[in-house]
């Protein structure tokens, strides 16, 4: 039923998927124009005559024979307080991006759940303004739990990939790609719960927070873990297979419908887990009729 649901809801949402689209792509030329600006002067001490693959390849070789330090190691060595700085706000600029991605989370919940509970198309616009405080609060607090994770999550993801692939050849790529997915689902869906309780409760971010770790619904992870898991598998072969092709085109559409598909199965789950009616398009969905 959830994913079925959800599924509907997402396509029945094109204007909430264009309008996070525009708000991704804003973020992205921001977050591009900061790397840019990191990145120059780096850019600009290698000299124009500094070729980068040449020089990443000898200073490798000499690593691996010789021990000896090339151009690019005494370029580290002699510049390491301004790449430090240049780490430091690299690390900053991803948070800002995690930041504005969480951000519009709520907004997008928002949405969602005024179109399930009275029928309404909110305006994105309008969800973001009337949002806008918890939305921060939550994007902040969301970042600093979940960035951790993930990094955990890609780590263990690419040690056991490798470890399959070392062992049993290929198969093991696609072996380990399908495990860490899984992992992560797990991880979204631990923390899918909070956003729609928040919006549908209409509940303070502090009371939020405190209801969400005090009263955690392992009823609820299981709702929408399946779903979670059948979106990442689909996104990723979709992406794969179009990337390519459509010179990257279709997966910069997908996202948009991924962010908002994983913000209707969340919503979908909570209202099927409270046993609320709810609203897919013009049909009313009762969730007690499952039970």
């Amino acid at each position: 039923m959830n994913l079925r649901h959800s599924l509907s809801l997402t396509v029945s949402s094109v204007t909430l998927i264009l309008k996070v689209l525009l708000y991704t792509t804003v973020l992205f030329l921001i977050a591009f124009a900061l790397f840019m600006a990191i990145t120059e002067p780096i850019i600009e001490s290698f000299g124009s005559e500094f070729d980068m693959i040449a020089e990443l390849q000898e200073d490798f070789s000499a690593m691996l024979q010789r021990g000896d330090n090339g151009p690019l190691q005494n370029f580290i060595s002699s510049n390491s307080d301004e790449l430090a700085r240049t780490v430091i706000l690299y690390i900053l600029l991803f948070l800002l991006i995690r930041f504005g991605v969480a951000f519009s989370l709520i907004p997008t919940a928002f949405v969602l759940y005024n179109k399930m509970s009275t029928g309404f198309n909110q305006g994105f616009i309008n969800a973001t303004v009337a949002t806008g405080g918890k939305a921060a609060l939550y994007a902040l607090t969301y970042a600093a739990i979940t960035v951790p994770m993930d990094l955990i999550i890609l780590i263990i993801g690419y040690y056991f990939v490798g470890f399959l692939v070392g062992t049993i050849g290929t198969v093991g790529l696609a072996i380990g790609t399908l495990c860490t997915m899984a992992l992560a689902a797990f991880r979204l869906s631990l923390t899918a719960g909070w956003a729609p309780e928040m919006i549908a409760e209409n509940l303070k971010f502090s009371v939020s927070v405190k209801r969400f770790f005090a009263n955690f619904n392992w009823n609820y992870v299981k709702e929408i873990y399946p779903s979670i898991l059948m979106m990442f598998i689909t996104v990723t072969g979709i992406v794969a297979t179009t990337a390519v092709p459509t010179i990257g085109i279709i997966p910069i559409f997908v996202l948009p419908c991924c962010f908002v598909w994983y913000t209707a199965i969340s919503a979908v789950g909570y209202f099927n887990c409270k046993k609320r009616k709810y609203y897919i398009d013009e049909r009313v969905i009762d969730p007690n009729d499952r039970f």
